[in-house]
């Protein structure tokens, strides 16, 4: 049964193929196809919503309305078909058909071969009481539509439309309009008749009937009012129909995307090319539902889809500047990101990114500082420090490591500057409490790094750390503070094996001998050293064992990400 299904399913498909071009599509547009749309003419075709019909190309005008009346579910005499015509000033508008003469006439005559059909179809509206459309007198009556402007929102709505005589005074289809839109019926009006795209003229003959004052009135003409009677500002921007549709010219469609999530689609948003940087983040802004000074804003690069450096807030361009390597149809793109500081205060400052550690060494958490650019390290410090929920029980004071294939190399100074710090490589930096202990250190005693490593030096993995030595310490007492500090059972802990490493070279501690500690064995390691390019290499505690982590820790200091830029 169902491979018989199948099989009647493909025959009706052979057969509609077969039979394509013995028919044609209508679409049709209603009232509701016109509302939202804010530019010229009634509708945009690429996205207003419109219903699709398929008619045979011989069926007649009668047949096909019937067809329409059906499916639509109006009876017949409560639409009204209006063909969609492209007029000689560039514009889609409404056009007169005489159903009574051409009921009878084959739809491709009718609508000259075209492919779909495009029509506005009128209908009674719902909460009439009338049961039919009003006839048409042929010789007087013109069907017009109207928009409504809002200056104070920069906002064009459809308002309506409606059969006038042609001989109406101009002034008195104000309190049809008044109706329309929803106002006390001697509300005072602007009138503007929209002659083609981004072109309007303004009405001033209030006395003049409209055969007179429309230029060559006709079917579809639209009207667009406002509000004579609004006390606009300066600081409205477009105070008036003429200037609106001025400045649709220069309306366009930009995406704004988040730049810390490449999986983002974004959201679009209409701005003018003409809107400087503030007009554009105040837009955003109210989008996201922020302060304009939150957000940081990234040209798209002009050779493939992505981010490039940042638009500085003071930039004196306008948005047609920032979108220069966009061709007319390309879609614009725009990236952004949110900020926890203002953006003008983030210019005066040096992004800073860097691992913080607990004093037990299992937490790890990134930090995105933003000390100042000519700042040193002792101000990183206290940026991190608002970050950090300090524990009473802490020293209460950090330190900033430069941490190299999970090894420490180095102790930074607070008094070096931040330009000399770079990220780059296998490089990290690392902030941590400063132990108590170690705020204070007495003669023979020295700090040492301490690392993981796994039979070659080169394979070292696992959270660094310092461990403060005494010289002619046994090494017994060492190991106990190690296993504490780890926090690692005897059973695991026996399995570890302890070495002095020095550039790649690995000298296992003998434990049977009651190895003691012998500051000469570290000589050259100063860890609090300053920077420097050609310093000597410098010793480092090895614990040797397997790496049992289950998975890579969250922030890998040997590895970086590898990018693939299709």
């Amino acid at each position: 049964e169902r491979l018989q299904e199948e099989k009647r399913q493909e025959a009706l498909r052979r057969k509609e193929r077969n039979e394509a071009h013995l028919f044609m599509n209508i679409h049709i547009f209603t009232e509701d196809s016109f509302m939202g749309h804010k530019g010229c003419d009634l509708y945009d075709s690429e996205k207003s919503v419109y219903k699709v019909f398929k008619v045979r190309k011989q069926s007649t005008l009668k047949e096909a309305a019937e067809l329409i009346a059906e499916q639509m579910k109006y009876p017949l005499n409560a639409m009204r078909i209006w063909p969609i015509i492209s007029r000689a000033n560039e514009t889609m508008r409404p056009s007169s058909l005489d159903f009574d003469s051409e009921s009878s006439r084959p739809i491709t005559d009718i609508c000259e071969s075209q492919n779909p059909w495009n029509i506005f179809l009128e209908l009674i509206e719902p909460d009439s009481e009338v049961q039919t459309l009003s006839k048409i007198d042929k010789e007087s009556d013109v069907l017009l539509f109207f928009k409504l402007y809002d200056p104070k929102n920069c906002f064009i709505s459809y308002c309506g439309h409606g059969l006038l005589s042609c001989n109406s005074r101009t002034r008195d289809i104000m309190p049809f309009l008044n109706k329309k839109a929803g106002y006390p019926i001697d509300t005072p009006l602007e009138l503007y008749e929209e002659v083609k795209p981004n072109m309007v003229e303004r009405i001033d003959d209030l006395d003049a009937p409209l055969n007179k004052v429309l230029d060559e009135l006709m079917d579809g003409d639209i009207i667009v009012f406002q509000r004579a009677d609004l006390n606009l500002g300066p600081e409205c921007e477009l105070p008036n129909v003429k200037e609106y549709f001025k400045d649709l010219l220069f309306r366009v469609e930009v995406t704004f995307c988040d730049k810390t999530n490449p999986s983002d689609v974004g959201f679009i948003i209409e701005l003018s090319l003409k809107m400087n940087y503030e007009q554009i983040a105040n837009a955003v802004a109210q989008r996201l539902g922020t302060d304009p000074y939150l957000i940081q804003f990234f040209k798209n690069q002009s050779y493939r889809d992505g981010p490039a450096g940042p638009l500085r807030c003071n930039y004196d361009g306008t948005l047609k500047d920032i979108l220069v390597y966009y061709k007319p149809r390309q879609p614009k793109k725009i990236y952004y990101q949110q900020l926890t500081i203002r953006i003008n205060e983030l210019e005066n400052k040096k992004p800073f990114k860097c691992i913080w550690v607990n004093s037990k060494l299992k937490e790890e958490k990134e930090l995105q500082l933003y000390p100042n650019k000519n700042g040193t390290v002792h101000d990183l410090i206290e940026e991190a420090k608002k970050q950090i929920e300090m524990n009473e029980d802490w020293s209460q004071k950090l330190r900033l490591l430069e941490v190299t294939s999970y090894k420490i190399h180095q102790i930074l100074a607070e008094d070096i500057l931040l330009e000399c710090l770079n990220s780059t490589g296998n490089k990290t930096y690392r902030i941590e409490e400063t132990p108590k202990d170690e705020l204070r250190m007495e003669s023979g005693e020295f700090l040492v790094p301490v690392a993981h490593f796994h039979k070659e030096a080169y394979q070292t993995f696992g959270v660094p750390f310092l461990l403060k030595l005494k010289h002619k310490e046994m090494f017994t007492s060492v190991k106990d503070r190690i296993q504490k500090k780890l926090d690692i059972p005897d059973k695991e802990f026996e399995k570890y094996k302890f070495a002095l490493v020095t550039t790649g070279r690995i000298q296992f501690i003998n434990e049977e001998n009651e190895y003691v500690i012998n500051k000469e064995d570290f000589h050259g390691h100063t860890i609090n050293s300053p920077l420097q390019n050609s310093s000597p290499p410098k010793p480092w505690l090895g614990l040797e064992h397997v790496n049992k982590a289950p998975k890579r820790s969250r922030y890998n200091y040997l590895e970086k990400a590898i990018k693939i830029h299709n």
